[in-house]
């Protein structure tokens, strides 16, 4: 009887299935918007992340929108800028996928992806998006300023003065 290998494709298909269990890394990518955005063109740039990480089937653990700050330097005539964190789970084909629909955009200024955690188990990801919804829940909302006290015009002094 003579032995004959199977193919190296056959072992490559076999084992695929259990690699992309454990593909998802966590990743943080923050992104610039242009100052004046409208609320139409700024949710139709997150519904579209929102269905560029649900068609690479990503896992959103928070979107964060930090406002409207001031920028280091001066970019595309810009000296502010509108400031989002995008926390996800996803494959290598996401990031691809988003940052090529970052750059596309033309009211996204900048935007810089990092990795921040390899193989990230289901368990993991259930916590971190528990961890994500509490502290969303815990902080509190934003506290306006006190209003500046009103001059009060000034009194004639007592005592028969005359000026």
């Amino acid at each position: 009887m003579i032995f004959t290998p199977c193919p190296l494709a056959f072992w490559r298909r076999a084992i695929e299935p259990i690699r992309r269990t454990f593909d998802l890394r966590r990743y943080e990518t923050i992104y610039i918007t242009h100052p004046e955005v409208s609320e139409e063109e700024l949710s139709e740039l997150q519904g579209k992340i929102h269905s560029i990480l649900a068609s690479y089937k990503g896992e959103l653990i928070k979107l964060d929108d930090w406002g409207v700050r001031k920028l280091t330097y001066e970019i595309r005539k810009n000296t502010r800028g509108r400031f989002f964190l995008l926390d996800y789970a996803a494959g290598t084909d996401l990031i691809r996928e988003l940052e090529r629909n970052l750059r596309l955009h033309d009211r996204v200024l900048r935007f810089q992806t990092v990795k921040i955690q390899d193989q990230l188990t289901p368990d993991s990801l259930k916590a971190l998006k528990e961890a994500a919804g509490a502290e969303k829940a815990k902080t509190p909302e934003r506290i306006e300023p006190p209003a500046e006290a009103k001059a009060v015009p000034e009194t004639p002094k007592e005592g028969g003065e005359k000026e």
